[in-house]
């Protein structure tokens, strides 16, 4: 990775103003004006000319738009100037993950984008940094899946049905993604939301922080599932033995780690950590999902090739949620950690016997409205570049 400037004499560097630019957002700073240039415009946090607007009145930053840091800075929104639409900007260091630009584009060519089963992100644009050998992928404004609470079981099934579907996907064009975790699954939040959130501000609108954002159920407006960061992925040619090394990814608790350095079967791997995932971030944040367990305990097996691959696993994931009645999939996805859970029971009560009136499905099944499945349904005014 190539230098990257000292930053410490900046009156806008984080030690020098109280609220100030972190090193990493310093970065985003230096590009403002070329995605600019490009047709993206970055929160005014970013901009050269940024001019704290708390300083010198009485606000408390934290009151302020531009007060406070992301969560993230690796991927930020960004305003698409020629038509409104928020999007995602994802810088990428091409000596870090040389093939991730590249296997983000094979998922989003003519010919898999408009599959049904591709849950890969979208790509609109790819941008070459001009300071530093960093790429830029402009993707969908997604969010993660649990940033929306689950109201039902079958909503959780069909999170899940979509996560199986969209990796048997890339498993078939012989790609293994190798980092598959909860942070790597994100959704396209407009169905749910009556606008874009704040990246801080969650409760908040992007466009407008003054304005709150209405959340709705996934049954009653269903939700599409992506797959996304292809930063660690191998892609096979036919007949190429799946042995690649081994490179940790996000959930280190897979049985192939502890022989590294070495070798793996990268789909092996794949199966483990959605698995590993389901156990981890479903059945163990909540009080719902018990009768997934021994699906979970298969994809987890000690022995990588115990593992069923991804289509025995996701026939045995549609066997079980065909199994599962009516009664078991509307109802109440329960957290663990829920405090106070009254609330929540008597406003399912109400959901449900509207649901049922209005003969809403259980499983709340997406379906693209437009001619490319595989694009959020908020973003298709825009052009490609590849």
């Amino acid at each position: 990775m190539e230098a990257r400037a000292d930053y410490s004499s900046d009156p806008m560097f984080f030690k020098n103003m109280n609220g100030g630019l972190s090193n990493a957002e310093f970065f985003w700073r230096d590009h403002y004006r070329f995605l600019e240039e490009e047709g993206y415009r970055l929160r005014p946090r970013y901009s050269p000319d940024w001019k704290p607007s708390w300083l010198n009145t009485n606000r408390d930053r934290f009151e302020c738009e531009d007060g406070e840091p992301p969560w993230t800075v690796t991927t930020l929104p960004a305003t698409r100037i020629s038509d409104g639409q928020i999007v995602a900007l994802k810088h990428i260091w091409k000596k870090n993950t040389p093939t991730e630009v590249k296997t983000t584009r094979f998922f989003c060519n003519k010919r898999n984008a408009s599959d049904p089963e591709n849950h890969s992100v979208f790509c609109y644009d790819v941008l070459q940094s001009p300071i530093y050998k960093v790429a830029f992928l402009v993707m969908p404004f997604l969010m993660r899946v649990h940033d929306v609470r689950f109201a039902t079981v079958g909503e959780v099934m069909e999170c899940l049905r979509q996560i199986f579907e969209g990796l048997r996907f890339i498993h078939r064009h012989n790609v293994a993604h190798r980092d598959i975790h909860v942070f790597n699954i994100m959704m396209d939040p407009m169905p749910l939301l009556s606008e874009i959130p704040h990246p801080v501000w969650e409760r908040r609108s992007y466009v407008d922080p003054k304005r709150k954002v209405k959340q709705y159920t996934r049954t009653d407006h269903p939700v599409r599932y992506y797959i996304i960061d292809f930063g660690l992925s191998d892609k096979f040619s036919l007949g190429e033995p799946h042995i690649s090394p081994i490179v940790l990814g996000g959930d280190k608790s897979a049985p192939e780690y502890k022989n590294a350095p070495g070798n793996c079967n990268p789909f092996h791997l794949d199966i483990y950590h959605l698995g590993s995932m389901i156990r981890q971030d479903f059945i163990q944040e909540s009080l719902s999902l018990g009768f997934m367990q021994p699906l979970v305990d298969q994809m987890t097996r000690e022995r990588p090739e115990d593992r069923p691959t991804i289509e025995q696993a996701m026939q045995e994931f549609e066997q079980l949620l065909g199994s599962l009645s009516q009664r078991q999939l509307r109802s109440r996805y329960v957290y663990q950690d829920e405090i106070v859970g009254t609330f929540r029971a008597i406003r399912h009560v109400y959901r449900t016997t509207r649901w049922l009136v209005t003969r809403t499905p259980a499983v709340p099944t997406y379906i693209a409205r437009d001619a490319d499945v595989n694009i959020p349904h908020s973003c298709f005014s825009t052009r490609q570049r590849h």
